[in-house]
């Protein structure tokens, strides 16, 4: 794809996604993200760092905005795409004429671009779509270590080598499949074997223990807090189906690409077979492309872990350069580069009118995940707590997980977020001391009927005042009602979150809340009633 064109394509995904899901992704995977990014540690309860941190780093630079967040979402997805060109390149012979290398890397592109991991998936920017960019990077680093001719190159490639892979486990322990997938690709031919006789694999696996050596001993002194995590992601059986629908990804998650194969293909076929002498044994490429997706359905029939789908997003990144090598020797030299980026253009246009309508339909059916109302909840929030407490700042949010996280994005001051209460084992692996000092809410959000008026999370209420009650804590609780609000809502239903007040230690005899927990207020009548 031309650079106009490639720029333009994912601007449209970042709009369409802006326009359609205007309060970040419903499960709540982005605003967690950016709850994690507040403190850059060197761990989460859930996964590595990497990608909160990389979140971090995008908001020092950029407004914390729903717009600029799907941007970091397409620029995550554009380095990955060039990430899968830059592997290409490493088959394309030198003898190959200029107009079939073009050719074959535009194909490329655009048969990576159509996917929807790197397309309306690669929206939601989280610890699965942080490998869109990282695993294609990573592989080309060790392809390119493995023919590097030069002392020079073999060190400087085998050096980016580790510190890829090491990045590529910091945004995901999923990464590992792809590490053992490289290591069987650098067995499956004579000439990689050869690559253990020299010391560059001992300086990449020195470079990569190295980079991950200070995570690893936070989580040994953290006793490992992600196993809470690993260990609510077992299935108790094996189900043939999901493992079938797993491996069919390939097929359903890259179906405008095999469209766009299939039409190259009629379009552009000759009737001699012409075979390409590659730079490289396909072999390799071959086991890329398919041992992924193997050995994460290998890891469900083993270790019973979880299969589902949404796993495959990162999985299939080498299947667009061998769908392009398949496609090469069955067409002529009538195929241009220029006719794919046209239809490409094309298909932009389409996309965008599509997306609009497609927003247009949630707008006016009223859907619920459409109209969430992150923001407004946000502003309800702040206002309430503005006059409750005149003049004071709102330090923390806990509660609901990781609905919390929506106030560390959408609040003013970006309150520090926290997973459920201030004290558990899930905030302790990031603490926030001093929340006892400080003003803090704790809310409670009905996410999984997107907070409609009537609902409630009672499991976290319940918890919150057993815990208020057990630290001698006021009970100073109100259910606050808002609406998505603005030009893009044609038909918003209201929807309620439940909030606790917790001003800090020294001031809740002044704050009109008893010094330790003996009431519960009711927001609608302003009754006070023994709890």
């Amino acid at each position: 794809m031309t650079t106009v064109v490639a720029v333009a394509y994912f601007v449209i995904w970042a709009v369409i996604s802006w326009l359609s899901s205007p309060s970040l992704d419903s499960y709540g995977d982005m605003v967690e993200n950016y709850a994690w990014s507040q403190t850059l540690a060197l761990g989460t309860f859930k996964h590595p760092p990497l990608f909160a941190w990389i979140v971090g780093a995008w908001f020092a630079l950029f407004p914390t905005r729903v717009w600029a967040y799907y941007l970091l979402s397409y620029v995550n997805a554009a380095i990955g795409i060039a990430g899968i060109v830059c592997l290409a390149r490493l088959w394309v012979p030198e003898a190959m004429s200029a107009a079939r290398r073009r050719a074959f890397l535009t194909a490329v592109a655009v048969f990576a671009a159509l996917s929807f991991p790197y397309s309306n998936l690669a929206a939601k920017f989280n610890a699965d779509t942080v490998l869109l960019s990282l695993w294609p990077w990573t592989a080309y680093a060790c392809f390119a270590a493995l023919h590097a001719e030069s002392p020079w190159r073999r060190s400087g490639f085998a050096v980016l080598f580790g510190v890829m892979a090491a990045a590529a486990m910091m945004g995901k322990y999923f990464s590992v499949l792809l590490l053992a997938t490289l290591l069987a690709v650098t067995v499956s031919h004579a000439d990689y074997r050869r690559w253990y006789r020299t010391r560059y694999p001992y300086l990449t696996a020195a470079v990569f223990a190295l980079a991950l050596l200070p995570h690893l001993l936070w989580e040994m002194r953290m006793d490992f807090p992600f196993r809470l995590y690993l260990e609510s992601k077992t299935d108790p059986a094996i189900d043939p189906g999901r493992i079938v629908l797993f491996l069919l990804s390939g097929v359903y998650y890259l179906a405008l690409s095999w469209l766009a194969w299939l039409i190259a293909r009629s379009r552009f076929r000759t009737i001699d077979v012409r075979p390409v002498t590659w730079a490289r044994p396909m072999n390799g490429l071959v086991v890329l492309s398919f041992l992924p997706a193997l050995l994460t359905v290998s890891s469900n029939l083993v270790a019973r872990v979880h299969l589902t789908t949404h796993w495959a997003i990162p999985v299939w990144f080498g299947l667009p350069i061998l769908m392009a090598a398949w496609l090469l020797p069955r067409i002529d030299e009538q195929l241009q580069s220029e006719q794919m980026v046209q239809g490409m253009a094309a298909f932009c246009a389409a996309l965008l009118v599509g997306g609009v309508v497609y927003t247009l339909v949630l707008s006016i059916s009223g859907n619920q995940k459409y109209a969430l109302g992150r923001r407004e909840m946000v502003r309800t929030i702040e206002e309430r707590f503005a006059s409750r407490f005149p003049s004071q700042r709102l330090s923390w949010a806990g509660g609901t997980w990781p609905e919390s996280g929506a106030l560390a994005f959408f609040a003013a001051n970006h309150p520090r977020a926290l997973p459920g209460l201030p004290d558990e084992r899930r905030a302790l692996a990031n603490p926030f001391p001093e929340w006892s000092d400080t003003y803090g809410v704790i809310l409670c959000f009905a996410s999984g009927v997107y907070a409609q008026e009537g609902s409630h999370d009672s499991a976290c209420e319940q918890d919150t005042r057993k815990w208020l009650g057990a630290h001698e804590l006021p009970i100073a609780e109100e259910t606050l009602t808002y609406r998505a609000e603005g030009w893009r809502y044609i038909r918003a239903r209201p929807k309620n979150v439940t909030v606790f007040w917790l001003p800090p230690r020294a001031s809740r005899g002044q704050s009109g809340l008893p010094a330790g927990g003996g009431a519960r207020e009711n927001a609608v009548s302003g009754r006070a009633w023994p709890s």
